[in-house]
Formats: C-alpha cells, sequence, structure tokens
C-alpha cells in the first residue's frame, strides 16, 4: 500500500517520466533535487544536484531528463558546456554509502519495483567563477560547502 507521496511519485512518473524531489537547504545542509524513475522510463541513472537556487536546479535536472530521454547521456565522461549559462558541468557516480542519506526516495522506488540494490545515480557538479568544480583543489571554499562530494 502507497501514501499520498508515494502514490504521486508514481503518477507524475507515468505521467512525465520521472518525478522531481526538491530539499530546501536547512542547518544540516544545502538544498539538493533529484529525480526518482529516469532508471525506470529512461535507463539512466538518477541526478542529484546540490547548492544552486531550487527553481534553477528543478530547471537544470528537468533539461537534464529531456536530454536524456532524446539520446543522450550523462554517464559519460567529460564536461558539458550547455546546462548551466556560461559554466560547465560535470557528473560523478554517487558510491552506494551516501543513497541512504540523499536518495531515500529514489532507494523506496527501486524496492517498490522489486528491483532493491539497483539504484545507480550521478552527481552533477558546478564550478566556482574560475571553472574549478568542487572536487578539484583550489575550488571556491564556498563553493564547496554548497556541493557535498558523494563519491
Amino acid at each position: 500500500m502507497t501514501d499520498k507521496t508515494e502514490q504521486r511519485i508514481l503518477d507524475d512518473i507515468i505521467r512525465f517520466g520521472w518525478h522531481l524531489i526538491m530539499i530546501h537547504a536547512d542547518d544540516e545542509g544545502p538544498g539538493f533535487a533529484y529525480p526518482i524513475g529516469m532508471m525506470e522510463t529512461l535507463g539512466h541513472p538518477e541526478i542529484i544536484m546540490f547548492g544552486l537556487e531550487p527553481r534553477l536546479t528543478a530547471t537544470v535536472i528537468n533539461d537534464i531528463g529531456r536530454q536524456v530521454r532524446d539520446g543522450r547521456n550523462f554517464a559519460e565522461l567529460g564536461l558539458f558546456e550547455d546546462l548551466l549559462k556560461n559554466y560547465a558541468c560535470k557528473f560523478i557516480r554517487v558510491e552506494d554509502r551516501w543513497r541512504p542519506r540523499y536518495l531515500g526516495y529514489a532507494m523506496w522506488h527501486r524496492r517498490h519495483l522489486g528491483k532493491t540494490g539497483t539504484l545507480e545515480a550521478l552527481q552533477c557538479l558546478w564550478p566556482d567563477k574560475a571553472g574549478r568544480f568542487p572536487d578539484e583543489e583550489g575550488c571556491d571554499t564556498e563553493i564547496v560547502m554548497l556541493q557535498p562530494i558523494l563519491k
């Protein structure tokens, strides 16, 4: 049996291909967002993104989903120049140990499908003004604090 929140997630996945979870910044850390359902509907890892304004984060993740639907694969290594205006983004694989803390509903969805332990996720990283990513030496400390590295 599913509750109202879980049913909305399932309905959105059927209707749109994924459901977007938004977590606002609080005393425990920066805000973040991730989709649920891209693995099921698009055969692509889910995406998690931290630290940007919520509306921008939602726009970027939804755009990623549309591009994946059109055949793009963000699991490939390299920089992606067209997700944020004037900045490249890169993706890293999210290690299993971070999934329960940050991707709870995505894990629930995989269990709901009978696919426990099969969640794959990528973290979308964005750089500081000098083009350094938070997993690189010399990145602006404020940018590092906004993007915990999940590898």
